[in-house]
Formats: structure tokens, sequence, C-alpha cells
């Protein structure tokens, strides 16, 4: 099986993320597609065998790009071959890796589908008091504080690769060109963490409510999924937050 991925100045964190699947023997290659990161990604990912990474820079801000990147890791999968998609703030749970053993094994989707919704589930992470930063736990990963947001929340991940895929909606994309559609059950999800540094979140909240207050400002209704403003952020929905801006 394929693993595909993307990333941006994730220097810190290839080590846990690869590493946690990397060894695994239904894991045949990972596709990693760099933005051009300014710091030690790409070496970082040369130090895994099984990694082919590619770098295709960022035109544009990290959220406003994540489409075309998404589409530039489909491009690398060869036709008919399943991939499975993970990025750079999850991690793969003990019962989704066993099924995925199995359908490497067995070489066929589930009920013969050729997208897989996968269950995610996120969480917020225990920081260091009065400090941005997340507590570490052994293994690299940061220590669990709590569920936030909805569960499952079910993730197009899992493909058998068809000329006709690619992906639309930035950030929140979704796949188009699929026949037929699956789901694995709740306890087979990805573990979504939230940010090492809490303040990498709040830059990305507000550049969210941007494109939000932007449509609103020109009368357009919400794109395909609508982003709720959290109260600390909610200034930034209203357009005369961004009045000036370009």
């Amino acid at each position: 099986m394929l693993i595909g991925c993307k990333c941006l100045n994730e220097e810190k964190t290839v080590k846990r993320v690869i590493g946690d699947f990397h060894d695994e023997p239904w894991v045949d290659k990972i596709i990693a597609i760099d933005g051009d990161s300014s710091d030690y990604t790409v070496q970082e990912l040369r130090q895994f065998s099984k990694v082919d990474v590619y770098v295709h820079k960022y035109l544009d801000w990290y959220h406003d790009q994540e489409i075309m990147q998404a589409n530039i890791v489909l491009s690398y999968i060869p036709h008919n071959e399943i991939v499975f998609l993970l990025d750079f703030d999850e991690r793969i749970t003990q019962p989704l890796k066993e099924v995925l053993s199995k359908i490497n094994e067995a070489g066929e989707m589930p009920d013969g589908a050729d997208l897989v919704h996968i269950p995610r589930r996120t969480i917020d992470v225990l920081r260091y008091e009065n400090s941005p930063f997340a507590i570490l736990g052994r293994d690299g990963w940061p220590m669990e504080s709590h569920e936030i947001g909805q569960f499952p929340d079910y993730q197009p991940r899992l493909i058998r690769k068809t000329h006709k895929m690619h992906w639309v909606q930035s950030p929140h994309r979704a796949l188009v060109g699929w026949i037929q559609i699956a789901a694995l059950r709740d306890e087979c999800h990805i573990l979504h963490y939230e940010k090492d540094d809490y303040r990498d979140r709040e830059w990305i909240e507000r550049r969210w409510l941007r494109q939000n207050a932007k449509r609103i400002s020109l009368g357009l209704p919400c794109d395909l999924y609508e982003v709720s403003a959290k109260p600390e952020f909610a200034d930034a929905i209203d357009p005369n937050y961004w009045k000036g801006e370009r």
C-alpha cells in the first residue's frame, strides 16, 4: 500500500509521524510532497528508506494552496493503486493499522469502494502552564488533554486511484470522480492533534475566517464547508476586521 502526504516546514514532526508506520509490513512506499520547506523537512524525510520526497513550491498561503498540493500528491499515485492519505498532525491508531494491513493483503477496498471515509478524532493537548507549547510524551507525540469537535469526523483518506479523481475546495477538501463510497467503523480512526504551538492554531483560525469574511463582503454564500468562528476569534469574521487588506 502507498501512503501519501504533503508537508511544509515539518522538520520537528517528521520522525514521529513517518516513524510511527514506516516499518509496518503493509507500507510499500511513502509519497511525500514538500512545499519547498525553509527548514530541514526534506533532509529528515530522506532518512527513511521507503520515502520518496518531491518538492513542489507553495505559491500561496498553506491552506489556500492546500488543494493544489493534494492534487499533486494524487498525480504521483499510479492508476488503480490503493493509497492512504495522512497529514503531519495525525496518527494512525492500532485498529486502523490492522484494517489497512488486511486491505493491503487482500488488495481490495472495503465493499468494493474506490473511496473510503476514515473516522477522525481531534484532541487538544496538554500544554505547559502559561505557555502555548505542548507537552510531549516519551514517544514524541503530544500528551492528550481532551477531545474537541465532533466524532466521528469522517475524512476521505483511502482511495483506489482512477484518472477521473481530483480534489476540490480548500482547505477542507472533497474528492470528486469516485463511483462507490464506504466508511470504516468508529474504532478504526485517525488521531488528529492540535498544533504543538497554539499560536499556529490562532493564526490558522483567523486565516480561515478571513475567507468567510471576504465572501460576506461580496454577498456570496459560504463555501462547501462553513467555518464557524470560535469566540476568541469572532472579530475576524467581520469584514471590517480585514478592511484595507488586499
